[in-house]
């Protein structure tokens, strides 16, 4: 969120690391939440839900598969031809993934074996994936997210004791540089992040079920914090993006609504709208902007998939149904 006068870069990221090929066609750009159960989660943090990306001309999907291994899938736009690739081998993967394109290549973020912080990338057009260490044994509590920021990649996670931690790397280096957002006993939920002109903007659930909020300036390390919602308000891991010259926000609420909230950039006033009432909302929520309007998907009553929209400066929100009882679970 552009709240603040621009400061330099968060590092410049030297070069990209080279070419893969034409991904496919569609516009959908939905990851996946992941909630975060209570502090000292086991291995198998956040179920299998996968992180989807569009590259080009193709479109790619990263998954935890079978045995806690790592599972890429892509395939070029006008096709149903789908191609596998294995990432990481065997108990590798304890977490729901976060997957980014970067240039020419495609980064993804996840938990390791023992709570370590794992990032793997490749150059498109290639199957080799190089794997990376962001933070070591004991320091991830959470599905990771992760996005690109200029010439840096940036992820987030829930580090030890509820604290909010951020970690930076340059492109082209290895060397990953931690933050910690916010402290002891702050983040209950599985972040959520976005890249917001000059700044990054990250959002959790507070304790207390409280909706929090977090940004700060590129090139500093001082983050600023706001309370979107009070007690009471979160039940889910939120889902967060940046329209136009707003931030919108998703999440579960009490008894099950789906709530969202907007601000304009350079405010803190955070405007409130219930999206679909009591007993309509049973995971976290995605959303993504789609041109002039805001798409959701969340898991409705009976095992449902349910798809929300709304035109932007609007606070109508249509409901559809895209598959009935029992689909997603």
């Amino acid at each position: 969120m552009n709240r603040t006068q621009p400061a330099a870069d968060r590092a410049l990221r030297p070069a990209a690391r080279t070419a893969r090929t034409a991904r496919r066609i569609a516009a959908l750009g939905l990851a996946a939440g992941a909630m975060l159960a209570a502090a000292g989660i086991a291995p198998a943090l956040a179920g299998t839900a996968p992180s989807m990306t569009v590259d080009g001309s193709d479109v790619n999907i990263a998954v935890q598969g079978p045995g806690n291994s790592l599972k890429f899938y892509w395939a070029v736009n006008g096709t149903a031809t789908w191609h596998a690739e294995t990432i990481a081998g065997r108990n590798t993967t304890y977490s729901a993934p976060s997957m980014n394109v970067d240039g020419n290549d495609v980064n993804i973020a996840t938990v390791g074996p023992h709570h370590e912080l794992r990032f793997y990338w490749a150059v498109n057009g290639t199957a080799t994936w190089h794997a990376e260490t962001v933070a070591g044994r004991n320091t991830t509590y959470s599905a990771p997210s992760m996005d690109v920021d200029g010439n840096s990649v940036n992820i987030t996670a829930v580090g030890p004791h509820h604290k909010l931690r951020f970690y930076w790397a340059v492109n082209g280096t290895a060397t990953w540089h931690a933050e910690t957002v916010a402290g002891n006993g702050s983040a209950y939920s599985a972040p959520s992040m976005d890249v917001d002109g000059n700044s990054v903007n990250i959002t959790a659930a507070g304790p207390d079920h409280k909706l929090r909020f977090y940004w700060a300036v590129n090139g500093t390390a001082t983050w600023h914090p706001e309370t979107v919602a009070g007690n009471g308000s979160a039940y889910s891991a939120p889902s967060m993006n940046v329209d136009g010259n707003d931030v919108n926000i998703a999440v579960a609420g009490p008894r099950s609504k789906l709530r969202f909230y907007w601000a304009v950039n350079g405010t803190a006033t955070w405007h409130p709208e219930t999206i679909a009432g009591g007993g309509s909302t049973f995971s976290a929520p995605s959303m993504i902007v789609n041109d002039n309007s805001v798409n959701i998907s969340t898991v409705g009553a009976q095992n449902r998939l349910k798809f929300y929209w709304a035109v932007n400066g609007t606070p109508t929100w249509h409901a559809e149904t895209v598959a009935g009882k029992g689909s997603v679970r």
